[in-house]
């Protein structure tokens, strides 16, 4: 890092291919699957550089990385929602004639599911959204979390607790 900080990007191919699975991985659930994932992906690296003099070598390197995919992703799902609440359709706009292929819309219901939970998720604050991530959407114990975060195992449990319990709010709160 301290090398991309003082301009030497040769060093980010290094970095891309050692991340490239996990981080679109990561990108592609917290997304949905929308296709945007590997424009992310591309955005991730370019703020990494951008913002290379920031990192702090005391923190993990994936961490500080999957920090940056994150804010993307949460920067997303605010732009999309911004743009479905301009372009909502109308009613007449509708087209009421049944899907064909079998298994369609339970595909379709499922998707929207993933997409509606990612953006409840992306509101909440980053260390329990990364924790509800993480644990949910990565499948990780909370043994690998600690790991991966490098903060103690009772640190997961708190976000993760932390952040179930405003999720649960959140969620009572759109159905009041």
């Amino acid at each position: 890092m301290a090398y991309i900080a003082e301009g030497s990007v040769e060093c980010v191919g290094t970095l891309v291919a050692r991340y490239k699975r996990a981080l679109l991985s990561f990108l592609r659930r917290s997304t949905g699957g929308a296709p945007e994932a590997e424009d992310l992906f591309q955005e991730t690296w370019v703020r990494l550089v951008r913002s290379a003099h920031t990192y702090d070598p005391e923190q993990r390197f994936s961490t500080w990385l999957f920090r940056i995919a994150w804010n993307q992703v949460r920067d997303y799902w605010v732009r999309r929602k911004a743009h479905e609440r301009s372009s909502a359709p109308q009613l007449e706009d509708l087209d009421a004639r049944p899907v064909d292929e079998p298994g369609a819309e339970e595909r379709m219901l499922a998707q929207e599911r993933t997409r509606a939970v990612s953006a409840v998720v992306s509101a909440l604050p980053p260390l329990l959204a990364e924790a509800v991530w993480l644990r949910y959407f990565e499948e990780l114990t909370e043994k690998e979390m600690a790991q991966r975060l490098k903060v103690p195992a009772g640190t997961v449990k708190s976000r993760l607790h932390h952040g179930l319990k405003r999720l649960g709010q959140m969620l009572e709160g759109e159905r009041a």
